[in-house]
């Protein structure tokens, strides 16, 4: 399935609009194979609640600014899960080249948990 520009946008507003207030989770672990795939041996490190997301562009959005966390566990963030409700996406986790970017993957119990950016992307 592929869309033009006009279409992705389309698609990631009315995501956006799904999404406005989800909570995103940062996970230890190895990922689940997709989101429907239930958590095994999985720690949340932290959540995070959105504040919405910018206007779509060339296909991809990104989150407004996400608000800090005292992390919960200690463990290593290897990835994350949008949820809204009965929506779920799950996101790859690291401090560059992925969806989700945080400061360090390293968390400890106790520290920051600290989200640099959340972009999502609708390719062609």
């Amino acid at each position: 399935m592929s869309g033009n520009v006009a279409l992705r946008n389309k698609q990631l507003t009315d995501y956006g609009t799904i999404m406005t207030t989800a909570v995103l989770t940062i996970y230890s672990g190895t990922p689940p194979a997709n989101a429907d795939a239930a958590l095994s041996g999985n720690t949340a490190l932290a959540a995070h609640t959105l504040a919405g997301f910018g206007s779509p562009s060339s296909g991809s959005m990104t989150a407004n600014a996400i608000a800090n966390d005292t992390i919960d566990a200690t463990g290593t963030a290897t990835f994350a899960r949008l949820v809204a409700g009965s929506y779920t996406e799950q996101l790859a986790v690291g401090t560059s080249g992925t969806p989700v970017i945080v400061t360090t993957t390293s968390y400890v119990s106790g520290g920051t948990s600290q989200i640099t950016s959340v972009t999502l992307t609708r390719g062609a």
